[in-house]
C-alpha cells in the first residue's frame, strides 16, 4: 500500500490493515466512541465546565487551608468564587453533612463552612 492511501481509524488513528475495503474503524469500541462524540458534543463541554468549577472550588479551599483558616462565613467563601452546589461527595455524619471537593473535606452549614481539612490529615470520624 502507498503511504497516502493507508486507511486509518478516525477515532484512534490506528492503521486498518485487514477487513473489508470500506472499513472505517479498527474496533467496535472506536466506532461507538466516534458516534457518541458526534451525537453528544455538549456532554464533553459540560464535563469540562463541571471540572473547571470543581478545580476552582478546590483552589479556594486549598488557599484557605494554606493560611490556616479552617472555618469561614459562607458569604465570604462565595465571594472568593466558591460554588457550594459543586462537590465530589457527601455523606451524613451524625447531625450534619460532610462534603468533599477532590481531596479536601468540609462541613457546610447554612451560614458557614467549617472543619476544613485535607483528606488523610487528622483522620478521625468526628469530622
Amino acid at each position: 500500500m502507498e503511504e497516502n492511501n493507508e486507511a486509518r481509524c478516525p477515532q484512534c488513528g490506528k492503521l486498518l490493515v485487514y477487513g473489508r475495503v470500506d472499513r472505517r474503524f479498527c474496533s467496535v469500541t472506536c466506532k461507538n466512541l466516534w458516534h457518541n462524540r458526534l451525537r453528544y458534543p455538549a456532554r464533553e463541554k459540560e464535563i469540562k465546565r463541571v471540572l473547571r468549577i470543581l478545580n476552582n472550588n478546590r483552589d479556594v479551599l486549598d488557599r484557605l487551608l494554606r493560611v490556616g483558616i479552617t472555618q469561614l462565613d459562607r458569604v465570604s467563601l462565595e465571594h472568593m468564587g466558591f460554588n457550594v452546589n459543586y462537590f465530589t461527595s457527601m455523606y451524613r455524619y451524625r447531625k450534619h453533612y460532610v462534603y468533599t471537593c477532590l481531596d479536601i473535606r468540609y462541613v457546610l452549614t447554612p451560614t458557614r463552612i467549617r472543619k476544613l481539612s485535607y483528606l488523610g490529615e487528622g483522620v478521625d470520624d468526628s469530622v
